[in-house]
Order: structure tokens, then sequence, then C-alpha cells
């Protein structure tokens, strides 16, 4: 099965191709928001990579969040408009259970964190027992200490929230083990792995039903509901 799998949740732009666990091609280039001028090319990139084209693609994956607002949204819409105009299949993969992957754990807790800005972030608890991974939290969105609270004393972390709160994550909990910086990011190729995990157990496909994941409102949305809210009644 030949997967084509985007995740723009974050500063990154990824796009991978794999053929079921394999990666035939993988782009992870740091754009900040300039994803929806970057993200065509670079599918028009991989596929000419790898004398395919989009008729070969079996199966489209993407990264539905929590991360950026802006980020998530342009992979969603932009995946699900290469979905229909194609008429292929697509799965939404939470950005948390494919990070999860990249940890190269086979037994042990895992916490990917993901910066959510306003000094907090996203994050969520996954168990590894012998190579099987069981979530043990919901996506969650706070600050470190609260996200973080239930770790256990010696878990296994992973991106760039990580490396921003590196330091009030060793105080919390000082054995943590940190991994590598090049797995501080996201990867399309875990989320083309989730996507294939999914599909094997016989997840959703239909592009109509992938919708974004946010844990909370935008900035803007905030602002409109306070500036919308009444007054306090002068006394």
């Amino acid at each position: 099965m030949k997967i084509l799998a985007v995740d723009t949740c974050t500063a990154f732009n990824a796009v991978a191709l794999c053929e079921d666990s394999a990666v035939l091609a993988e782009t992870n280039v740091l754009c900040g928001r300039a994803h929806s001028e970057r993200l065509i090319p670079t599918v028009d990139w991989l596929l000419a990579e790898t004398g395919l084209g989009l008729a070969d693609v079996d199966l489209l994956a993407v990264a539905i969040g929590p991360g950026s607002f802006t980020g998530v949204r342009i992979g969603v819409a932009t995946w699900k408009g290469l979905a229909l105009a194609a008429r292929k299949p697509l799965v939404g993969v939470p950005t948390l259970d494919a990070m999860s992957l990249l940890s190269a754990v086979s037994d042990g807790i895992v916490c990917p964190l993901i910066d959510a800005r306003m000094k907090e972030v996203y994050g969520a608890v996954y168990a590894f027992d012998r190579g099987v991974r069981h979530k043990c939290s919901p996506d969650r969105v706070g600050p470190v200490e609260v996200v973080a609270a239930d770790l256990p004393e010696a878990p296994v972390l992973l991106g760039d929230g990580t490396e921003l709160y590196r330091d009030r994550i060793l105080a919390l909990r000082p054995h943590a083990r940190i991994v590598p910086p090049m797995h501080l990011n996201p990867r399309a190729a875990a989320v083309a792995q989730e996507a294939f995990n999914l599909v094997q157990s016989g997840a959703d496909t239909d592009p109509a039903h992938v919708s974004p994941v946010y844990l909370r409102q935008s900035q803007a949305e905030e602002n409109r509901a306070r500036r919308s809210r009444p007054a306090a009644p002068v006394i």
C-alpha cells in the first residue's frame, strides 16, 4: 500500500511517500508559516523523485492535530482536497499518536510534547509493552507541569515542547530521558505508519469524516469571545 502522508502541525513542513512500512521518499523542512506555499510543490517533488503519480497512491494520510491552528487547517484542507479530487481514501491521524512512534521504545512510558504557545504544551501519555502501544491519557493542553504531572519517574519525552521546557521537565522528573534532537519534531513517515496501522484495524477512510483537532480556541477566537462578553455592571 502506497501512502502519501503530511504533517503541518508545527513549523515543519513534513511530507512522506511510503509503501506499507517502508519510506520511499521524505522531506521535513522548517518553513514557519509558509505551509500553503510549499505543500503542493513538495508533493510534486516527492512524486517526481519516486517516479510515481498521484494515481499510484493508494491512501492519503494527514496529521489532524493538535498543533499550530494555521498549520493543522492547511494540512487537513489540502489533503481533503487532494483526496476528493483524486477520489482517494483519507485517514486522519492524531499528531501525538504519530509522534509516539518516533520514540523507538519497546517498553516504557512515552510522552510527546508539542509547543502550544502561551506557555503551554500539547501532550499525551503512552505505555509501550513489548512493542505494543497503549494510550494512557487523552490529548491535553496546559502548562508542562500539568500535562506531565502523572508521568512516572523515568519517562521518555520527545517533541519541540520537550526542548522548549527541558529545565522545567527535568526539575519535575530528574530521571526523564529526552530523545535526541533529530526526533524532536514530527515526521510524516510516522503519520504514514500510524495510518497504515489504522487501516489494518478497519479505520474510516472517508475524506468527509476527517476534521482538525484543536483542543482549545485560537487566540483570535478567544479575543473575539472576550470582546463579546457583556461588561461588568458599575456599582
